[in-house]
């Protein structure tokens, strides 16, 4: 019998599934990745060396660093079975047990005991999860539920602090990118001098020389406009609106960077990733279907220029923040249901319900996985800045924000149109006026001809009357 997967060329191995769910802190991490594994190994009941097979992808994890997060999250799911004499703890001699059987159990058990850098080179992982906690209850030398509390909390701060750091510097790769050429520009002040911190006015002072020297090193369309989105507060993870400035060491903070990172060409030749630039990613994929006009011959397709709303991205984050905003009583699901557009006053699916406890738990992790009591009205949950991810995680939400997003631009068009049409309307009385005004003025000087035709003609007659008269005489 084949190994499994049959069709490796066309599916992703077990090791690369569980990598791939272990690196995506909102997809669940480590523990994803473990339940990810334990499905491919129930999956594979019928292969004659799975053992082996799935040892080979232990290793493999292993190596690139994850499988002891990930074994953490097999304790956590079972530890109850891994405790065969109910005391609450799981003793070094238990363990050893399950790592001497078969079975991707044993798999995990002989990671836990691997042997862990220390300074009298006989510590394993075991010992490390086990004296993660100075005060025990029942064992010093066991493995608590208070120990895997406290190893769970400090690898929850690890990935989200990871996460944190990969978001900031995608946000801000304009500004690292080309040894953070951008970034010093901003920086520098009207004599040249870096003071670390980059204000609005600098900002301003960078588009305004844009206008002069547009196309001339980092003075491009695409520096300007993210330039622009930093004004307006709609790149989260560098500043949020209103725009106040924002501290050019705080930023590399963020982005677990240092100078000499920078400095480094690490980020040389990246594009940026914030709003606009993933919007300039997609092309020709936004523009406007053909409209028909009416015309003298029948409907005739036209093409109208694309207009897009002013402001939109930061009219639909204030929109989410309002969704966001935690109102009495509530927790993240009543804020997912929310933000999913399901509304009370109807019976909800079951479909529906998950797709709100789903959502939800994502917004609590993104929150820093505190729970529901912590959560104070008024508090508005880290959303808006977090969308665009929220967005690839959650097809249900990014659903929801496409929606909105079409509800907000058919608006925009509705009163563009109703202006449009109200100039239009306008342009014709203005017409017709100046048509009126022009027969009227035809019609006068008409009148005026006419009346010094006759004019001429009498005093002719006056003339040819004094002209007979003596010869009548």
């Amino acid at each position: 019998m084949p190994n499994f997967p049959p069709d490796a060329g066309h599916q992703p191995t077990p090791a690369e599934k569980a990598e791939q769910l272990y690196n995506d802190y909102l997809a669940g991490g480590p523990d994803a990745a473990y339940q990810s594994l334990s499905r491919d190994y129930q999956n594979s009941a019928g292969m004659r060396n799975r053992d082996q097979y799935f040892g080979q992808v232990a290793n493999d994890l292993m190596d690139a660093g994850h499988m002891s997060n990930i074994a953490i999250s097999w304790l956590k799911a079972n530890k109850d079975n891994l405790d065969r004499n109910g005391d609450s703890v799981v003793s070094r001699t238990e363990m050893e047990d399950v790592a001497a059987g078969r079975g991707l159990d044993a798999i995990f058990g002989r990671v836990i005991l691997t042997k862990v850098p220390s300074p009298d080179d006989d510590k394993t992982f075991f010992d490390q999860i086990a004296h993660t906690k100075k005060v025990w209850a029942v064992d010093k030398d066991g493995i608590e539920d208070a120990d895997l509390r406290k190893y769970g909390r400090q690898m929850h701060r690890a990935e989200r602090r990871d996460y944190d750091q990969e978001e900031t510097i995608k946000a801000a790769m304009p500004l690292l990118a080309n040894r953070g050429e951008l970034l010093a520009v901003l920086d520098t002040g009207p004599r040249g001098e870096r003071n670390d911190f980059i204000s609005p006015r600098e900002m301003y002072n960078f588009l305004k020389d844009y206008k002069e020297k547009r196309g001339q090193g980092v003075y491009t369309a695409e520096n300007a406009e993210y330039v622009s989105e930093l004004l307006h507060g709609t790149v989260g993870r560098v500043c949020n609106h209103p725009f106040r400035g924002f501290s050019v060491g705080g930023l590399l903070k963020r982005a677990g960077m240092t100078e000499e990172d920078l400095n480094s060409g690490r980020f040389d030749n990246e594009s940026g990733n914030g709003p606009a630039q993933r919007q300039r990613d997609q092309g020709d994929s936004g523009k406007e279907p053909q409209v028909t006009e009416r015309t003298d011959n029948g409907p005739t397709p036209i093409e109208r220029p694309l207009v897009a709303p002013p402001n939109m991205e930061l009219e639909l984050r204030k929109h989410v923040d309002n969704l966001a905003r935690i109102q009495p009583g509530e927790g993240y699901n009543a804020v997912a249901a929310r933000l999913l557009n399901i509304f009370p006053g109807h019976p909800r699916t079951p479909e529906e319900m998950q797709q709100i406890q789903i959502l939800g738990k994502q917004i609590q992790k993104l929150n820093g996985d505190h729970s529901t009591y912590k959560l104070h009205t008024g508090v508005i949950l880290p959303v808006s800045s977090n969308i665009e991810l929220l967005m690839d995680e959650n097809p249900a939400f990014k659903k929801a924000m496409e929606h909105n997003t079409v509800v907000y631009t058919a608006n925009f068009q509705r009163a563009q149109m109703s202006e449009s049409m109200d100039n239009r309307v306008q342009e014709t009385v203005e017409q017709i006026r100046t048509a009126k005004d022009s027969t009227r003025g035809i019609g006068s000087k008409a009148q005026d001809a006419v009346q010094g035709r006759t004019q001429g003609r009498t005093q002719d007659g006056a003339r040819e009357e004094e002209e007979v008269s003596p010869y009548e005489n």
